[in-house]
């Protein structure tokens, strides 16, 4: 039988993440957001199980990470390094690539339209991310680098994106931001308490 720590890291469980830290840099009021996370990290802390929400697309992001992490090696900075864990108190996070001076997150697209909408920006999600990638490294910049790659799909049918290699990747760069990390800061130990508070809930059903 596959258990959820086969395919999502124990050390994980109970953390903010970069996928999952926009609730407490919101916008608007977060209470929903900020709550329904807690409720999550209870969960995984108390239960050591990751509630598996993959699609094809997220399945797609995977698998052409190893190609995007090449291309941005030949053509952008031949020095990057694979990514790594890294976890401090209460956050956590796996960077995809790492340089001296800042890291880098890739994102492939399952569409053209969808990739070309980098050359727009990123979106918030990102972006925060990002900022949690640097709060976790100390590093300056981040860059999303997204990646055209053929889906399995248009593989097995032999279809190919007009796009020629050496144009495939379009880069967004983000500069920490201190003020994203004092109202990140402010608004993590109220999910952290909330979150305690779940554990001793779910406590009585595991």
């Amino acid at each position: 039988m596959l258990l959820a720590t086969d395919t999502f890291p124990q050390e994980r469980f109970g953390l903010v993440t970069g996928s999952r830290c926009s609730s407490l840099v919101p916008k608007r009021s977060a209470d929903v957001g900020q709550r329904t996370l807690a409720k999550t990290l209870a969960k995984e802390r108390v239960f050591e199980f990751h509630d598996e929400r993959s699609t094809w697309q997220t399945e797609h992001g995977k698998l052409a990470e190893q190609f995007a992490f090449e291309h941005y090696e030949k053509f952008f900075d031949n020095q990057i390094e694979k990514g790594r864990w890294i976890a401090q108190g209460e956050i956590g996070g796996s960077t995809d690539a790492e340089a001296e001076a800042y890291g880098v997150d890739f994102k492939c697209p399952t569409s053209l339209q969808g990739w070309l909408d980098y050359l727009e920006g990123i979106d918030d999600d990102q972006y925060n991310q990002a900022q949690l990638y640097m709060v976790l490294t100390g590093k300056p910049k981040w860059v999303i680098a997204a990646y055209l790659i053929e889906t399995q799909f248009m593989t097995d049918n032999g279809l190919v994106y007009p796009v020629e290699e050496s144009k495939r990747m379009i880069l967004n760069e983000v500069e920490a931001n201190a003020e994203w990390v004092e109202k990140f800061n402010s608004n993590l130990p109220k999910v952290v308490e909330l979150r305690n508070e779940y554990i001793e809930l779910y406590k009585t059903r595991a």
